[in-house]
């Protein structure tokens, strides 16, 4: 399915994502320009929230509970993600499996120089599904450096297949918009949410 069709899709669908920008270089850098590639290729119904501004938790639960669905951007800093969304998971704490996030799907995309990548977007992924995401097939995205330079070249390489491109970004946003259109009874365990910054370790 090309661009054009994804784009009919997703305005029959009409849902609300919520693009979250974890890099530390907030507006600027790989990130931004992902986000920047992401709106003006599919055209999103979208809303960029940029985690460096540290933004209140009141703010982010109204951003969290208005949206659809979330795209999650972040580069890879020392074997992680970065620091702003660090910040975000834990501010949002006290909303696991609400309706904040409770089933709304959540595509990852994650960008690295060399390696790193692909460690980061598997925990990622894994906290954001303890949250209450819904996490579709195919619908998370690691990109290197190293890997823009080999598709730079102008030789064939027969093994290309086998690296993330920026054509896969198709596939993940239409899994993203197919998942959205689904609606579904979701249930959550039970969660502490007033003690879990109790302090438990007595050592006296």
């Amino acid at each position: 399915m090309d661009s054009n069709r994804y784009i009919e899709l997703m305005k029959q669908v009409s849902r609300k994502i919520l693009i979250l920008n974890g890099s530390p270089q907030g507006t600027k850098g790989n990130c931004a320009a992902v986000i920047k590639l992401l709106n003006k290729k599919y055209q999103l119904q979208s809303n960029v929230l940029s985690l460096t501004e540290k933004p209140s938790f009141e703010k982010i639960k109204k951003h969290l509970i208005q949206a659809d669905g979330f795209i999650f951007v972040t580069g890879t800093y020392w074997d992680s993600w970065g620091s702003p969304l660090q910040y975000f998971l834990e501010t949002v704490t006290p909303l696991e499996g609400s309706s904040a996030f409770l089933g709304k799907p959540c595509s990852v995309l994650v960008l690295n120089h060399s390696v790193g990548g692909k460690g980061v977007l598997s925990r990622l992924q894994g906290v954001l599904s303890t949250l209450g995401c819904l996490i579709p097939p195919m619908s998370g995205w690691v990109y290197s450096l190293t890997t823009e330079l080999l598709f730079k070249q102008k030789k064939n390489q027969p093994q290309a297949d086998d690296f993330w491109s920026l054509q896969d970004l198709d596939i993940v946003i239409q899994n993203l918009q197919t998942s959205l259109s689904l609606s579904v009874d979701w249930k959550s365990w039970p969660v502490d949410r007033k003690n879990f910054k109790a302090t438990w370790l007595k050592t006296q």
